[in-house]
């Protein structure tokens, strides 16, 4: 009998955990007479937020999303690029279905996605490494959901991403700044990102005063790695070119670039012998430094891509150097009075024969005037005179060597113009 009244004992404590268990996994009646409480409360009753809502695990779960852009910057000091958008997400969850004609013909219901599974979307480069990756994240959102499982989120984002600024053509600049989305834990085989047309939507995109994007496009990348041969991990690139509204910096930094050389032109028209071209030099020179500093202030200065407008710059500054050296050099050799050598009197015969140099040096000696004065009429004979003193030998040459070096600048001026032009 001992034996008998154990075994029924045991029989009798596993059949009450059978039914209890049994209890156990039934839902519960909900004590709401809303039908959409009933409903939610029927849908989330055994539900499990964490686990991808699939019928059948070997099944991937389709996701794809879309950007509508709000407003946006690009701070090409630290090399981030900000958006704010709203962002839709759409995916299917088998866990959430139900028959309408059950429910008095409710098709869609809210929920939060704290209490639902949400796909780990997130931006591969954005700028803040270390805060939550999804997109979606954990914040407390309401999602549409149909009665065949689709759920429509739609998260307003702030997305902060990494953009390397080329400034070469500064301030008639654009660059190339990159999205990346994809999920940051599942693979292809579990979460597929989708590309659906026109994943961008800019009809509300507010400009930020200074840059304006000009074009977007989006690709699918299939995620096939050498390390994961078995697994993909597919994400959607994102590619915007923005272009920089370059009226306000044309205005402070090109305009005062162009009158330093029309300065710098104005001072190399006077005579090496003017006191007033060295002091036209050295104010010429402060004015292109100060310019110097004025654009390295405004734009950041690292990498190779060394900014055209910096170059134009710093070469204007050596020209100004350039400039003080030789006027002084030029004021020297005209105020000389030894005999020139030879090979500079024929020097000065040949400039001032040829109509080229009658052209150049007339209005500064007036060589056919002074032909006339002594009953000549070929310029040449100045030169070679007995009469002709040498400080006039040395001016020639002085003015001749200035005229090269007016040339000079000018095409010099010219190249570098040419080149930085966009």
């Amino acid at each position: 009998m001992d034996i008998v009244g154990i075994l029924l004992f045991k029989f009798y404590w596993i059949s009450f955990f059978t039914v209890a268990k049994a209890f156990e996994d039934r839902c519960p009646e909900s004590n709401s007479e809303r039908t959409h409480v009933k409903l939610k409360d029927a849908l989330l009753c055994l539900y499990d937020y964490s686990v991808r809502p699939v019928a059948n695990h070997q099944n991937s779960t389709a996701v794809s999303f879309r950007l509508i852009l709000k407003f946006f910057t690009f701070d090409i000091h630290n090399s981030i690029i900000s958006f704010d958008a709203w962002m839709p997400v759409h995916w299917k969850d088998e866990h959430l279905t139900w028959n309408p004609a059950d429910h008095e013909n409710i098709k869609t219901l809210h929920l939060h996605t704290n209490e639902i599974w949400t796909p780990d979307l997130s931006v591969y480069n954005r700028a803040d490494q270390s805060d939550e990756p999804a997109v979606i994240g954990y914040s407390s959102l309401k999602c549409a959901v149909t009665y065949d499982g689709s759920v429509l989120c739609v998260p307003p984002v702030h997305i902060d991403a990494l953009c390397n600024p080329d400034l070469s053509k500064y301030p008639f600049d654009s660059h190339n700044c990159t999205l990346s989305f994809g999920s940051w834990v599942y693979k292809g085989e579990e979460v597929d990102i989708k590309l659906v047309n026109k994943v961008i939507n800019d009809d509300d995109l507010v400009s930020d005063g200074e840059w304006t994007v000009d074009s977007f496009h989006a690709v699918r990348n299939a995620g096939v790695y050498k390390c994961c041969p078995n697994s993909t991990y597919p994400s959607v690139t994102i590619t915007f070119t923005i272009r920089r509204l370059s009226g306000a910096h044309a205005a402070t930094v090109i305009i005062p670039c162009i009158v330093a050389v029309i300065l710098t032109f104005a001072l190399l028209a006077l005579s090496p012998l003017d006191r007033e071209r060295l002091i036209m030099s050295y104010v010429n020179l402060v004015v292109q430094l100060l310019q110097v500093q004025f654009i390295s202030w405004q734009i950041p200065l690292r990498g190779d891509n060394i900014p055209l407008l910096i170059v134009f710059a710093r070469d204007s500054v050596l020209l100004a150097v350039f400039a003080i050296v030789f006027t002084l050099l030029f004021k020297k050799i005209m105020e000389r009075k030894t005999t020139p050598p030879y090979w500079i009197s024929k020097i000065i015969s040949f400039a001032v024969a040829c109509p080229a140099g009658q052209m150049i040096l007339l209005k500064d000696f007036s060589v056919k005037g002074v032909a006339s004065a002594k009953g000549e009429e070929d310029g040449t004979t100045i030169v070679n005179s007995e009469s002709t003193s040498n400080s006039q030998d040395w001016e020639i040459l002085g003015k001749i060597l200035d005229k090269i070096f007016f040339i000079l600048y000018i095409i010099i001026y010219f190249t570098m113009t040419v080149a930085f032009i966009p």
